[in-house]
């Protein structure tokens, strides 16, 4: 336990620093979280660490006025363009670029959902927002306590570990923290995932 709670010591300290002025006006707390999602462009490139296919899911899903809502308080596990490469690869894309991703995910999707992906893609999306505000701290907190973490998909949680998340795809690997985290919005709280969470085992 004292290893545990060393390591999650750690994390919080580091986590204080990161990604604190990212505005050079003291933070991002007068962003919503759209536009911190937003301001990767959208546009496909070579960064695979910003969120541009995340972008495009959540336009394409419609979700940008919910995660731009003055009134809500949310955390948004945001999964990297390379954690969407990752899960394209999974399924069996053989690239390495992002337009090539999201167009195998958008096929993939298309033939889960009997023809059309949005649904599937909406779920997918919902699972990785929570309705409330969950910083760092807080993070380690229910790792600690054993606590699930409920989701916007109806009736469905994740379970976070150290340092990650799992979701109900044991035969995918799990996705895992990574910078920036604890990047604070008007609305809310975003954390970067390695990987996409999946709701339902594929």
């Amino acid at each position: 336990m004292r290893h545990v709670r060393t390591l999650a010591l750690s994390v919080c300290l580091l986590s204080s620093a990161a990604f604190a002025d990212t505005d050079g006006s003291g933070g991002t707390s007068n962003v919503t979280i759209t536009e911190i999602v937003a301001s990767s462009g959208g546009e496909f490139d070579d960064n695979r660490f910003d969120y541009d296919i995340l972008l495009n899911a959540v336009l394409a899903a419609e979700l940008d006025a919910a995660l731009a809502d003055p009134d809500a308080s949310l955390t948004v596990f945001a999964p990297n363009d390379l954690g969407f490469i990752r899960l394209a690869q999974d399924l069996g894309y053989d690239g390495e670029d992002e337009a090539g991703a999201w167009d195998f995910l958008v096929e993939a999707l298309t033939d889960l959902g009997g023809g059309d992906p949005i649904p599937v893609l909406t779920d997918i999306l919902l699972y990785h927002v929570a309705p409330e505000p969950i910083n760092l701290l807080g993070f380690v907190r229910a790792v600690l306590r054993d606590e699930s973490i409920e989701t916007l998909l109806d009736g469905a949680t994740v379970d976070p570990f150290l340092f990650g998340l799992r979701d109900n795809d044991p035969e995918v690997d799990n996705p895992r923290l990574t910078f920036p985290l604890n990047v604070e919005a008007s609305n809310g709280i975003v954390h970067t995932l390695t990987r996409v969470l999946l709701p339902v085992d594929l």
